[in-house]
């Protein structure tokens, strides 16, 4: 079979392939069957007007969509133009993992539910008269004119046993990500999963329960994008990076040994101590993207995040004695959020910003589909399936480069405000977006200390985790 894999065009382009694009690539082609990527999101892309053609040149027997919330109504109307080719549709991805009932209903002839590397070519060789759908866990499909979800598919206890997705990086356009002349940018992943039960997080496709490549895979795979693929700075996409002391000892001790590489994460503060960021540094880890998402502790304890404000703050200072960049994440717009803890919140960056590297863009809560904080809400605030009946949020693209103007522009704002999904007060979406202005205020100052070399510069990190 031909696949060809495709990411709907998004408001914001990214700069990197979606990662798990490489990794079905390569599950596919281990399977004998073609794989090609048409990256509608990537800066360079084909666009919404082009895409279709892109994809019918390419002349494939399935065609897979990545659907995310944010991009949903763009997945379902690529969808309804590609079905005009008569090609099978398949989606994928987080969102139509949560709703598969509802992309079936627009168009789609089948939905691969969680993680697909051994699904999707199960789905390629039923097509091909090699296998029955009735026997690939994890699908949804129509049926006699009815949605039928068979079991799910258990997620890869060994990630060690996923293909090379390293090995599938020819499959994605060079010039879409604007490297044509340095080869295809790339990320790595270390684990899949996050053991924390946020309210607001979905974890469909990698699920709660923490799994990981072996340190001597990751090793591989670092060494392989430096020396083969010229990438010595990227960014591991892992939800959490840092579970498991003895794991990231491990882990940090075999990259070390690698040398030469410069790398980014995310990282769950409860998980970082100084001792842990050393050896993270030492590996070759220049910056540290920090969830805490409230400055008030009862909302923090609200939200499931499993950590303080305090704890946070030590993190700050471990990493800023240590040299290593921080990324400080912050929401505001929960359910029933006051006056008061939005001023917690407003508090916490004046005791964050001397410490932290920059704040996040953004930041306005949005309630994704399947997570608690939805599930218990949307009947309440009325917006049940918002993502199908309001227009797409207008977000300002994510800053190209790290000058004022597009700080400010990208980071005191935030569209989501004006839809105020849980009926906020005028007063409370004022000091939202006060708490907006504050994150760009001591962002900017932070660029404004690198322009006069006060300060390390850092590069722009790609927009959103791929």
């Amino acid at each position: 079979m031909r696949v060809v894999l495709v990411l709907p065009p998004a408001v914001e382009p990214v700069k990197t392939p979606l990662l798990a694009f490489a990794y079905l690539v390569a599950a596919l082609r281990a399977r004998g069957h073609e794989a090609r990527v048409v990256d509608a999101a990537a800066p360079a892309g084909p666009g919404a007007n082009r895409l279709c053609a892109a994809v019918n040149r390419l002349e494939p027997d399935l065609v897979g969509i990545h659907v995310k919330t944010l991009e949903v109504q763009a997945a379902y109307r690529a969808a309804q133009e590609l079905g005009r080719l008569g090609v099978k549709l398949v989606a994928g991805g987080p969102h139509a993992s949560a709703c598969p009932d509802e992309a079936l209903d627009h168009g789609f002839d089948f939905v691969l539910r969680g993680e697909a590397e051994g699904s999707l070519p199960d789905l390629a060789d039923a097509l091909e008269g090699r296998g029955e759908l009735g026997g690939i866990h994890g699908l949804s499909f129509v049926d006699h004119g009815l949605h039928r979800h068979l079991p799910a598919r258990a997620p890869a206890n060994d990630l060690d046993t996923l293909p090379d997705p390293l090995s599938a990086l020819d499959a994605f356009d060079a010039a879409a990500y604007g490297a044509a002349d340095v080869g295809v940018p790339a990320g790595l992943l270390a684990s899949r999963g996050c053991p924390a039960a946020c309210t607001f997080c979905a974890n469909n496709v990698t699920g709660r329960r923490f799994r990981c490549h072996s340190p001597e895979r990751v090793a591989d795979e670092v060494r392989r994008l430096v020396r083969d693929y010229r990438r010595p700075a990227f960014s591991f996409f892992d939800d959490s990076f840092a579970v498991g002391r003895p794991r990231i000892e491990r882990l940090c001790g075999a990259i070390e040994a690698v040398g030469s590489a410069h790398w980014t994460c995310t990282a769950h503060p409860a998980h970082l101590d100084r001792d842990v960021l050393a050896l993270m540094q030492r590996a070759g880890c220049g910056g540290v993207d920090i969830g805490i998402e409230s400055g008030d502790p009862d909302m923090l304890a609200a939200i499931g995040k499993g950590v303080t404000t305090e704890r946070v703050l030590q993190v700050l200072e471990w990493a800023q004695e240590l040299g290593m960049h921080t990324v400080v994440n912050l929401m505001v717009g929960w359910p029933d959020e006051s006056e008061a803890q939005l001023q917690a919140t407003l508090a916490f960056i004046e005791r964050a910003a001397p410490l932290a590297g920059t704040f996040n863009a953004r930041g306005v809560l949005v309630p994704h589909p399947a997570t608690e904080l939805y599930q218990r809400h949307h009947q309440r605030f009325g917006f049940t399936e918002w993502w199908l009946h309001d227009a797409p949020i207008a977000y300002e693209p994510f800053p190209q480069t790290w000058s004022p103007d597009e700080v400010q522009r990208a980071y005191a704002s935030d569209a989501a405000l004006e839809r105020n999904f849980f009926h906020h007060s005028p007063r409370r979406l004022a000091l939202m977006a006060e708490v907006l202005e504050r994150k760009a205020y001591y962002t900017l100052r932070r660029i404004a200390a690198w322009a006069d070399g006060s300060a390390p510069g850092v590069t722009v990190p790609a927009a959103g985790a791929r």
